[in-house]
């Protein structure tokens, strides 16, 4: 029997030494019995804090200070701590966003799997509790070997359907999903959206779907509740909302949702346009020596005399990129693809297993420690884990002032001040509300905005932007991209940015690699690549993306396989992937 929740007035408040701050301000809902209802908006704007006072899991300073959830006969709101307990895993359970920071780095999958069921009073023999790891993992299409393996040995949608796992081993009758795949590239995340619909459906239980992207809510819920500022300032069935959103906010997190159509400044319709823009910025010297140029560049990890070939996470790519005429160039591909892998040596990080990489003409494996020093400050990074980029133990001004000084760009105290500053208001933050704090007391948002900054501020002549906003809303990401955009076009900055969603490379790319399995499957300018993709790698890629239309069908299990086996086909196929061409970047090896 399927379960109906009713929430009146929650109330959320966290005590601060500067006063109260009221995180949910008396929301008011309903999940009907077997619904999916998405709760959208903007970091800050209380949907998870929402979830968590459902769960029973709101930690000081906050407090629940009114308000009653209704599952059935249990006001959720009302539960002591031992009878949330008790309720949670067996009533509701909840799905997190960062499943490697969820599950214990030190017990195998399968035993943490079957722990809940433990604690909740199943007394299962050995056997029994693999038997039971095993049936589920298998329900959300992992292997049975799986369960015996720990959360380091897999891959990131991996980790996220044992979360899903977890969840449903129970059969609770209310699932919450908090940003379940926002760092999953679209192929993974289409298949555990697919996997979350159809267990959610075999037992019976309704679903909340915490989010930003009304891409993927548009393919997945049947409501939706937008929030803002603690509020629920329009809620509705999918397609009324997305056919007729009352709400401004609700039309600008729409709007938000990259699509391929061109905009002004787009890389798409840009390339000619570029060419009669008149005089740009110079990406460095003028003397026709290539800014970055790989030769035949390959990466195995492991192999060896015993150890077998390794694995090839990048097959032999060769590729120059100009210094007289600033580019983006797009990597393209899902998790394994080797796109990150090629970011790290182009960084430096590591060293190719064959071939060179030449960096204003000269190989990086021979670099003195003063050329090393000139290219660290030239070529500049932002990582995809805004958080993990910064040392915990100091505040954020640290990571801005610590470049400015090794690399002698300011001097003085008011030097740095205003280098700092200037470095926070290029990307649209306050630095008087930045700065003085620590990593953890600013949002995804404005640590991933803080990086593109400090980047800024340090005036590259490339930047490798690798998955710069997987993992920040759907607004902000048009605020970063635009970052991106404006340093290639004021400051002369060519821009390698890598990337699992081929619409924002659409919005920003002049030239687009799609790699697969390590090696470019297709390649050309952003027109040609996404809205005529032939390799059906990319097609794929393309048809994955959720977009905001409720009624353009995003396809399930049956058509990602077809995909796959087409793909698989497709490895043997010859002819070259070079879909077309553009002045300053030359694909000559792939």
């Amino acid at each position: 029997m399927t379960s109906r929740l009713v929430a009146n007035g929650i109330r959320v408040e966290f005590f601060t030494d500067d006063g109260i701050v009221r995180a949910v301000d008396g929301v008011d809902f309903a999940v009907r019995p077997g619904a999916r209802v998405g709760f959208v908006g903007e970091s800050g704007s209380g949907k998870t804090t929402t979830a968590l006072a459902l769960m029973g899991m709101i930690e000081p300073p906050g407090k629940v200070t009114a308000g009653t959830a209704m599952l059935d006969d249990i006001d959720l709101l009302s539960l002591s701590e031992d009878d949330h307990a008790r309720v949670r895993l067996s009533r509701i359970s909840y799905i997190p966003q960062g499943a490697m920071n969820s599950l214990n780095p030190v017990m195998r999958v399968g035993d943490q799997i079957v722990d809940g069921m433990i604690d909740h009073g199943l007394a299962l023999k050995r056997h029994e509790r693999r038997d039971r790891a095993v049936q589920l993992l298998q329900q959300v299409g992992l292997n049975a070997d799986v369960a015996r393996r720990y959360p380091h040995e897999l891959s990131g949608g991996m980790k996220q359907r044992v979360c899903i796992a977890i969840a449903i081993s129970l059969k609770p009758k209310l699932i919450i999903a908090d940003e379940p795949t926002s760092a999953l590239d679209v192929i993974t995340q289409r298949r555990v959206m697919h996997t979350l619909r159809e267990l959610q459906g075999d037992i019976g239980a309704s679903l909340i779907l915490i989010g930003h992207d009304m891409g993927l809510m548009a393919q997945f819920v049947d409501e939706i509740m937008v929030m803002r500022h603690g509020k629920i300032v329009e809620q509705g069935d999918v397609r009324t909302l997305f056919r007729r959103a009352s709400h401004a906010y609700t039309r600008t997190l729409i709007d938000s949702v990259p699509s391929l159509a061109p905009t002004n400044g787009n890389a798409a319709n840009g390339n000619a346009a570029n060419g009669n823009a008149g005089p740009r910025p110079t990406a460095g010297n003028n003397n026709g020596t290539p800014l970055l140029e790989l030769a035949a560049v390959s990466k195995t990890f492991g192999g060896g005399p015993f150890r077998g070939k390794g694995l090839v996470a990048l097959e032999p790519l060769s590729f120059s990129l100009a210094g007289e005429r600033p580019l983006v160039v797009s990597i393209v591909g899902q998790s394994g693809s080797g796109k990150t892998t090629l970011g790290s040596l182009i960084l430096g990080f590591q060293r190719p297993t064959s071939g060179a990489i030449r960096y204003d003409g000269r190989n990086l494996a021979s670099f003195s420690s003063t050329e090393t020093k000139r290219f660290r400050r030239e070529v500049q990074a932002v990582f995809q884990d805004p958080y993990a980029a910064y040392n915990p133990f100091y505040k954020v001004d640290h990571a801005l002032v610590e470049p400015l000084v090794n690399f002698g760009l300011a001097k003085g105290r008011d030097q740095i001040y205003d280098r700092m500053t200037a470095a926070c208001r290029s990307v649209g933050l306050d630095p008087a509300q930045t700065v003085h704090r620590f990593a953890h007391q600013l949002s995804g948002g404005q640590r991933q905005r803080l990086m593109v900054g400090r980047a800024i501020m340090l005036s590259p002549r490339l930047l490798v932007a690798d998955e710069p906003v997987s993992m920040v809303d759907a607004s902000l990401r048009s605020t970063i991209l635009g970052n991106l955009k404006q340093m290639k076009e004021q400051q002369g900055v060519s821009v390698l940015y890598i990337t699992h969603d081929l619409a924002t490379a659409y919005q920003v790319s002049d030239y687009i690699l799609v790699l697969y399995r390590g090696r470019v499957v297709e390649a050309g300018d952003a027109e040609v690549v996404i809205k005529d993709p032939k390799h059906p790698y990319t097609r794929l890629l393309v048809d994955s993306i959720p977009w905001p239309d409720p009624d353009q069908a995003w396809g399930g299990e049956s058509t990602i396989a077809q995909a796959l086996s087409e793909l698989e086909n497709q490895q043997t196929a010859g002819g070259s992937p070079i879909r077309s061409r553009i002045d300053g970047f030359s694909l000559s090896h792939c």
